[in-house]
């Protein structure tokens, strides 16, 4: 009898293929998100060093020029704060979405898999028969044949 051949195996293939590619898009957007989450760590430790730094100045003595200096920098650290936090939500659905596409292809490979087992199974059942009835018909033709030669 001819080798177990599963006919879907090339489509199977490329799924877990694709799976693969759907991971490391997943780990690339997960290093993206801890990216964009240091940066804003960073951006609001910078903008708490600027705000102390106008809050001493502003005990002692500041100009209106210095005044307005630190304004427009606190307000500018603010906005990259509030655009990195916009792109880390973006990022944080961009992540569900993948995470999502990862469970959807298992469930496509694992289901494939089964259908593989299934048809495994069936060959192994027909294999079974047919080697039962050469034994069977080995037996007959054995006894057939001592039978003659006697």
């Amino acid at each position: 009898m001819k080798k177990f051949n599963f006919s879907l195996q090339k489509v199977l293939e490329i799924k877990e293929q694709f799976l693969e590619n759907l991971k490391i898009e997943l780990s690339n957007l997960n290093y993206e998100y801890i990216k964009n989450e240091k940066l804003v760590i960073n951006l609001k430790d910078e903008y708490e060093i600027v705000n102390d730094e106008f809050n001493e100045k502003s005990c002692v003595a500041i100009s209106v020029g210095e005044i307005i200096y630190y304004k427009i920098h606190m307000s500018s650290i603010l906005k990259q704060i509030e655009n990195k936090e916009e792109e880390k939500r973006a990022l944080n659905k961009n992540i569900e979405a993948k995470r999502q596409e990862i469970i959807n292809m298992n469930i496509e490979i694992s289901t494939l898999e089964k259908l593989r087992e299934k048809e495994i199974e069936k060959y192994n059942k027909v294999l079974l028969k047919k080697e039962e009835i050469f034994i069977e018909e080995f037996i007959v033709n054995k006894g057939m044949t001592e039978k003659f030669a006697i």
